[in-house]
């Protein structure tokens, strides 16, 4: 007797099929997603493991950016490294890393065409520059390049001759009417053209994109920063609630005073979360469409006759053929580094309450080059 078997043809609806399809898809994703964490993690711990291996180090935090991903990790104490209390609302002095900031506000004005960064300095500030013989040369990029040959007053030391010094508080003689004296018995300019930092530049770029608006600097830092990018945790100045969630500055192991500049805040004056600096970071990596062209701005090379490349705030260098893009700050006690790859979308960026921001440089380009691979 012949038997046959029946073996049943397998039936699966097309809905089915794409459900399994998009199932797969956010497998993938998920693990790609696990792996990226793991890998930052562990590149993130070894640099912390390295760094307190210093005694003398008090807190530490890292924000890596990949593609859409963002991580944050955060190290040691405000005060102490024992507490462990550095966490996502510690506020950090970044130095000159404000100087991006103040870059992005000069963008933001010329990118609504209030200002151009090409505009003379004599036309924002006519009474103290019209009698200079630099009067047809000193541009609003030239500040924010440091190329303007202005005074940089880079230490202390510098300070010391001018009026009004006091060594317990060396910055807190840069009054408007102090910088624009100084401006206005400035007859002859140090190497223009030529980089030369210059704080002192910065602080007179933003009285001149204050005085353009009839405003602040103040104003156009809550305007164009606070509000427009919704940075709401980070401060040119500190109220007495915010002074607890501040990670005290440190030198070695002494706990140093937070930097006060008066109207040189333009350089150097911001305390900011990690959260708010990775997404400030990230407007730069993955820009709104509006914020399109303010971007291509901010990073396109400003010194086209130069072998140097600098664009508005940013040095720029490169590593494995990719243009990279760099800052970093220190003040009294602490440092802080930020470095972007926007053709990788790749961003890094570490704050310590300690002193010494080669530190940070050499863990940042360690980081920078790993994600690159």
């Amino acid at each position: 007797m012949r038997t046959s078997t029946f073996s049943p043809t397998l039936c699966i609806m097309p809905e089915i099929i794409q459900e399994m399809k998009k199932l797969s898809i956010i497998l993938l994703l998920s693990s790609v997603q696990i792996c990226f964490s793991q890998n930052i993690e562990q590149y993130a711990d070894s640099i912390s493991k390295k760094h307190f291996e210093n005694e003398n180090n008090v807190g530490l935090s890292i924000g890596i950016i990949k593609d859409q991903k963002q991580k944050e990790f955060y190290y040691g104490g405000k005060y102490t490294s024992q507490l462990k209390d550095i966490d996502s609302t510690t506020l950090f002095e970044i130095g000159s890393v404000t100087k991006l900031y103040t870059a992005f506000i000069l963008a933001s004005l010329e990118n609504e065409n209030k200002i151009n960064c090409s505009d003379l300095l004599s036309k924002h500030l006519p009474e103290i520059t019209k009698d200079k013989k630099w009067i047809s040369k000193i541009k609003l990029v030239d500040l924010a390049t440091h190329t303007s040959g202005l005074p940089s007053f880079e230490n202390t030391k510098s300070l010391m001759k001018l009026k009004g010094f006091d060594e317990n508080d060396p910055y807190g003689l840069f009054t408007k009417d102090v910088m624009l004296s100084i401006l206005k018995q400035t007859d002859t300019l140090d190497n223009y053209g030529k980089v030369k930092y210059s704080n002192f530049g910065i602080g007179i770029l933003g009285l001149a994109m204050a005085e353009s608006q009839k405003t602040k600097f103040t104003d156009l830092f809550e305007k164009h920063i606070i509000k427009k990018l919704k940075l709401n945790s980070t401060h040119l100045t500190l109220t007495e609630v915010d002074l607890t969630s501040v990670a005290i500055p440190h030198r070695k192991q002494e706990s140093m005073p937070l930097i006060q500049l008066a109207e040189l805040s333009p350089s150097g004056s911001i305390k900011t979360t990690m959260p708010d600096l990775s997404k400030f970071l990230n407007k730069h990596l993955h820009p709104d469409f509006d914020q399109k062209k303010l971007v291509q701005s901010l990073l396109s090379n400003q010194l086209t006759n130069s072998e140097q490349k600098v664009g508005l705030g940013w040095g720029i260098h490169t590593i494995n053929n990719e243009m990279v893009y760099f800052h970093n700050g220190g003040t009294y006690g602490s440092s802080s580094i930020v470095i972007i790859v926007p053709t990788k979308k790749i961003g890094v960026a570490i704050l310590s309450n300690n002193s010494g921001e080669g530190e940070l440089t050499g863990y940042a380009l360690e980081l920078i080059k790993k994600l690159m691979d």
